[in-house]
């Protein structure tokens, strides 16, 4: 299952990178986030760990271009998920987050849907978006 989506924030790409990246405080803007601990710097390869919900997710970091482009993997039971947040600077101290997201896994498709998969980023980006523009 697969997932694009996207918002304009009225906020610069500099703003909404450190909202993103800094791991650990993503439970203080996106509730359904419970916690969130790394392992190490936020470079390639880097893991961390980070409770969605009631579901613990093992990631690692698979791109990391400031300001631009930051990206992950991660599995949860017998899922695996790629995970990639792409900023676009806009005129006016704007920028347009793109996210895409896809999941597989062993019977995923009978316990998850698209639209599920495409809520749930939904809510990744109006969130982002409330604290970016606080």
């Amino acid at each position: 299952m697969k997932a694009s989506l996207q918002i304009i924030v009225n906020a610069s790409p500099q703003k909404l990178w450190t909202l993103l990246t800094n791991l650990r405080d993503w439970p203080h803007w996106h509730p359904a986030i419970k916690q969130a601990a790394i392992d190490g710097p936020l470079t390639p390869g880097t893991k961390f760990a980070w409770t969605l919900g009631s579901t613990s997710i093992h990631s690692r970091i698979a791109l990391v271009a400031p300001y631009q482009a930051f990206a992950w993997t991660g599995s949860a039971y017998m899922a695996k998920a790629i995970h990639v947040w792409k900023l676009q600077p806009l005129p006016g101290d704007r920028t347009l987050v793109k996210v895409d997201e896809s999941m597989d896994g062993f019977l995923l498709e009978h316990l998850y849907s698209s639209d599920e998969l495409k809520a749930a980023d939904q809510s990744w980006l109006d969130d982002l978006k409330r604290a970016a523009e606080k």
